[in-house]
């Protein structure tokens, strides 16, 4: 048996040192859901559509603190608990290996084509499908030779730059407090505008077009799944034993054999998880998405204007011009290329690492796929990304907005009360029986994380029933 020993946690201010994984947890949302599908919705259904997203990621919160509670408490990823799930063996990893399969395609695809459009926008000397190449093989080599941090800070600085330009924006164009209460009435709307239809070809069932947005409001079921990685990879908890690509030195044989004091300072780890699951994750992705929110809904709304199709970033570059002025255009391309290219960058990197694992899951007697190193197998992952991307942009001339729903569609939506529910019975069933009884009561979450995880999943099955029936 390895003999376990941890750091303290820190705690008070220094807990601020370990914020990181829920960082780019939200830099993950904001590039997909939060920039284009949230402000596309609130365009078209304005002030009734508010508390929807908003709704949807304080209830992702739950399911997101249970995937890191599993990897802090365990030091494995969250792929590895689910593979221990009760039914059919590894039922879950088996879909997830396939849906990743797909998502890395379709969802980095729409990604590849959108930050192509918007290169294009700021630079229009290539046409956006030969950007698209440009950025994409560009990111392929800074993640190939781990150079991505050359450019992190830059990104992060044209990220912040377009965030805190919308909140002021936001502020500017305050709607009347009445007409903000309405967006909190819990209503869903009922009919999609005609001129939404004539105009756009939206369907005339508004749910077609909100459940998509709802499923990447905060990340859907499988960007969440990501956040284990991070979390390990940051060193937090037992991730101190992680090897920063699938495995740990850890074995759960023997967490039953943890000491009281052991246990005591992986709880303490666990709480600055928590914090770094609530304010660097939630509550960030919570005010970027109510600031861009309130600017659709304010300025797009009564422009009749629904961002899509291949001219969707002039459409929604519109909500800094119409406020700020035409130069405005050229803050706003800047801002959403960092935010673009940063998704990329947690996208490219999540999807290969989590096809990876659920190979070496699902088919664990692979011995000519084990026999390649860890790294290799990553980044042959990267590479099957790059060229589904290019068929898909070159071929099927991706649309990005059409693409990034058809991700929504699958990982978002129909799955995401699947991997929500199983989460919770994962925390509270499974993860406490790998303790000993004596030490169970400082592992086992509290009802209300439980509770919350499973209602996070039963919204989304509610959402799915309206849409059904």
């Amino acid at each position: 048996m390895k003999k376990i020993e941890l750091n303290a946690a820190p705690k008070g201010l220094a807990t601020l040192k370990e914020f990181g994984p829920g960082i780019i947890w939200a830099g993950l949302a904001i590039g997909g859901g939060e920039l284009v599908l949230i402000p596309r919705v609130g365009a078209i259904y304005g002030m009734m559509f508010l508390w929807m997203p908003l709704l949807a990621i304080a209830l992702k919160y739950f399911m997101l603190n249970e995937i890191g509670r599993w990897s802090v408490a365990t030091g494995t990823t969250i792929y590895d608990g689910l593979a221990m799930l009760p039914g059919p063996r590894r039922w879950l990893s088996w879909i997830l290996l396939f849906v990743s399969l797909y998502l890395g395609a379709v969802h980095i695809g729409g990604l590849v084509a959108m930050i192509g459009h918007i290169t294009f926008s700021l630079i229009p000397i290539f046409t956006p499908f030969v950007w698209s190449m440009i950025m994409m093989i560009s990111f392929v080599v800074l993640t190939w030779k781990k150079r991505y941090s050359i450019l992190e800070k830059l990104m992060f600085v044209m990220v912040a730059m377009l965030t805190i330009t919308t909140a002021i924006i936001a502020i500017r164009v305050f709607p009347p407090l009445q007409e903000f209460l309405k967006g909190f009435a819990f209503l869903i709307p009922s009919v999609t505008p005609d001129w939404a239809i004539a105009q756009y070809k939206i369907s005339q069932n508004p749910l077609v077009e909100i459940l998509p947005a709802m499923a990447f409001s905060g990340c859907g079921a499988v960007n969440s799944l990501f956040y284990s990685n991070w979390a390990l990879s940051k060193g937090l908890g037992l991730g101190q034993y992680f090897d920063g690509l699938e495995n740990t030195t850890v074995a759960m044989k023997d967490l039953k054999s943890l000491d009281r004091g052991t246990v005591e300072r992986i709880r303490g780890w666990y709480k600055s998880m928590f914090h770094d699951v609530l304010w660097g994750a939630n509550v960030l992705t919570l005010l970027v998405t109510f600031f861009y929110l309130i600017v659709a809904i304010v300025i797009l709304h009564p422009l009749k204007q629904a961002p899509g199709g291949t001219k969707f970033i002039v459409t929604l570059s519109q909500t800094f011009t119409q406020t700020i002025g035409p130069w405005a255009k050229c803050l706003y391309l800047l801002g959403a290329f960092g935010v673009i290219y940063s998704t990329m960058a947690t996208i490219y990197d999540g999807y290969a690492a989590m096809i990876n694992k659920s190979i070496l899951i699902c088919l664990p007697n692979w011995e000519g796929y084990k026999k390649i190193s860890s790294i290799w197998r990553y980044r042959m992952w990267i590479l099957y990304g790059t060229g589904a991307n290019f068929i898909l942009v070159y071929i099927f001339n991706a649309v990005p907005v059409s693409f990034l729903q058809a991700a929504a569609w699958i990982e978002g939506t129909f799955l995401l009360p699947v991997v929500a529910w199983s989460i919770a019975y994962l925390t509270a069933k499974v993860l406490p029986n790998l303790y000993a009884e004596g030490t169970r009561s400082l592992i086992k979450p509290h009802f209300i994380f439980t509770l919350g995880t499973i209602v996070a999943g039963l919204f989304y099955a509610f959402l799915i029933l309206v849409l059904i029936f």
